[in-house]
């Protein structure tokens, strides 16, 4: 970690001189994201199992230079829960990535969560959590089953490299004007196999207030060519997936409201909806509800998801919650009933010097 942390400081010292930099200021943050849970899974059909384990717990350092309207930022991260039975492979790094913001925009290079990840996750009050499962099933053994987005949001909402994680990603995100902002990814494709291609993003999305409260809409698009870059889970025929993503979010100091609709055009295969919607409501300055709704259509675990859970903080940075899920598909196992209790520490550990 000491190499890493020294590598980071020479990359990002690189970038200030390259930015022209003078009298810059460095800052460090050593950051986690640490979640535990204890499941009860109930599904029609096969066994009752019990669980504890991690979801998705993580952790990793940022290095940041600015000088004037310009910055230089490296982020290195890793998960912590790499013996976990549904880990796609032995890679566990999550995101490492440079990116150079200015006022023209935000410029990054490596592997970094896409836009389209990113708009739904922040959708999902249940993300992360022992009930987020993409396919509504329990976790472990099979791969589709894997956490991080709720029942009704894609594997491309994946908190996994090569769903929601992709590397070779040169990616940029505009100023915002009147309220909107762009975005555009390219993710390069190092396979020289001749029937395979680069992958694209595109997206924009518009905030602004209305009524006391926050508004946010937008839409995310993603051409995946390759049979390399995504491996969406549950999703057939790598390399031949167009996926949009319109989305909106309203939000007051005291409650909230988001949905999501994801079209899925499959080269192999028929193609696919996802549906989601959320909401949440404070009922004491340090607890609030969160419900969520998911169905989905033409997928292999076709149906719908009902979430619901009670999250309080016992301290700032720890967070414990206990939430229910009733999924109820047509395919085997038909119905489940899964309980969850669970724990949430975050942490971000900061200091600045002058260059």
């Amino acid at each position: 970690m000491q190499m890493v942390i020294r590598r980071s400081a020479l990359a990002v010292a690189m970038a200030s001189c390259a930015l022209g930099a003078q009298a810059a200021t460095l800052e460090g943050q050593l950051y986690g994201d640490l979640r535990y849970a204890y499941t009860h899974y109930d599904a029609d059909g096969s066994p009752r199992r019990n669980v504890f384990d991690s979801t998705n717990s993580h952790a990793g350092v940022m290095i940041t230079t600015r000088d004037g309207g310009y910055a230089a930022t490296l982020v290195y991260e890793r998960g912590l829960d790499a013996d976990d039975d549904a880990t796609v492979d032995d890679d566990t790094v999550r995101q490492s990535y440079l990116s150079v913001s200015s006022p023209y925009g935000t410029a990054l290079y490596g592997r970094a969560p896409t836009a389209y990840k990113l708009a739904g996750q922040k959708l999902d009050p249940f993300y992360n959590t022992a009930i987020g499962t993409i396919s509504g099933a329990a976790f472990g053994g099979s791969p589709a089953a894997v956490r991080g987005p709720s029942y009704g949001l894609s594997a491309l909402t994946s908190d996994l490299s090569g769903n929601g994680f992709i590397a070779n990603q040169l990616a940029y995100v505009s100023p915002e004007f009147m309220g909107v902002r762009v975005n555009a990814a390219f993710f390069m494709n190092e396979n020289d196999r001749p029937d395979d291609d680069h992958d694209y993003g595109v997206g924009a999305e518009w905030n602004g207030d209305l009524l006391s409260g926050r508004l946010q809409a937008g839409a995310q698009y993603l051409d995946i060519r390759s049979n390399t870059n995504f491996q969406a889970i549950g999703i057939p025929g790598s390399g031949a997936v167009k996926a949009t993503r319109v989305h909106a979010a309203y939000s007051r100091e005291s409650w909230g409201v988001g949905a999501s609709w994801e079209p899925l055009d499959l080269r192999d295969g028929e193609n696919r909806d996802y549906y989601f919607a959320s909401g949440w409501l404070r009922v004491a300055p340090k607890t609030r509800v969160a419900a969520a709704y998911g169905n989905t259509e033409a997928t292999p675990f076709e149906g719908n998801g009902y979430s619901l859970g009670l999250f309080h903080e016992v301290l700032q940075g720890l967070e414990v919650y206990a939430a229910a899920r009733h999924t109820d598909r047509d395919v085997a196992p038909d119905k489940s009933n899964d309980l969850a209790a669970g724990v949430t520490y975050r942490f971000r550990l900061s200091g600045q010097q002058t260059l």
